[in-house]
């Protein structure tokens, strides 16, 4: 198993392009790969509010040639309103969208992949469907689950292709252990200062369609006390098991391709007890 923080004190970074230029494609692509209701909504505002990143949601985009590169810069000016001036493009992407290769096997592309315990998510996803999402498969646990099941494989698939060049955080380590989350990636994306735990409110904020459509992510600041609540939705036993089965398999195959972020162990040992 590889971990991203040993990497980091040992001074081993990942290959860089160099200082990055003005021109649209000098500038880094950088990709939060999560799946929904993962905590990317979060840390996309946090990722998008530093100086050094321009972006903070989903874009949709589907990424069939290096040119559509072009279609990610031009639908981040529009979301932000404002001029790309940091070296990085963020697009938050939680689907299984097309993604050429020529933009993962770029020197210039960065990734993170994030994936959030299963459970919690599953009921994350329907309560979402129940109060706020029209999309009808967010309150169909069976189509849930085959969402969460594929999704994982494809993040390993996204993960072996970028081939270094991306570093695995398990979700729930962003609200438990926030700090020293922040301070690896930023070692992970050489930023020039640290990443903060209070982000921006962007146009979109909080909109249906560009992340999380809920009230907390209007708080603009991640917190332990930031936690949803657990909701009301009950999985059935069996589908419990089988997702955990799948969530254990692909993580360990992530953990295999590339680096992890790892979280103190107080960190971990809270995450595992909440997870119960």
């Amino acid at each position: 198993m590889r971990d991203w923080s040993d990497s980091a004190r040992r001074g081993i970074r990942v290959s860089s392009p160099g200082p990055a230029t003005r021109s649209t494609f000098a500038r880094r692509n950088l990709f939060l790969l999560g799946h929904v209701r993962s905590y990317s909504s979060v840390l996309s505002h946090i990722l998008g509010s530093h100086p050094q990143i321009n972006g903070y949601c989903e874009t949709h985009t589907k990424y069939r040639t290096y040119f559509d590169l072009w279609k990610l810069r031009r639908r981040v000016r529009k979301l932000t309103g404002e001029p790309l001036n940091g070296d990085y493009v963020l697009d938050e992407v939680l689907h299984d969208y097309p993604m050429a290769r020529s933009i993962l096997d770029s020197g210039r592309t960065r990734a993170i992949v994030l994936v959030r315990r299963p459970r919690e998510t599953v009921r994350s996803i329907i309560e979402m469907g129940l109060t706020h999402s029209p999309v009808a498969w967010h309150r169909d646990f069976e189509l849930v689950a085959r969402y969460y099941e594929t999704r994982l494989a494809g993040l390993l698939r996204l993960t072996e292709a970028l081939r270094g060049r991306v570093v695995f955080l398990e979700a729930e380590a962003l609200l438990s252990d926030t700090r020293n989350v922040l301070d690896q990636l930023g070692v992970f994306l050489e930023l020039q200062s640290p990443l903060q735990t209070e982000y921006r409110r962007f146009a979109h904020t909080g909109e249906l369609g560009f992340g999380d459509p809920s009230k907390a992510i209007a708080t603009g600041r991640i917190t332990v006390t930031a936690r949803e609540r657990r909701t009301a939705v009950s999985l059935p036993r069996p589908l419990t098991t089988r997702l955990q089965i799948a969530y254990d398999f692909w993580c360990a195959a992530i953990r295999q391709s590339c680096p992890a972020i790892r979280a103190t162990s107080s960190a971990a040992q809270s995450d595992e007890r909440s997870s119960r």
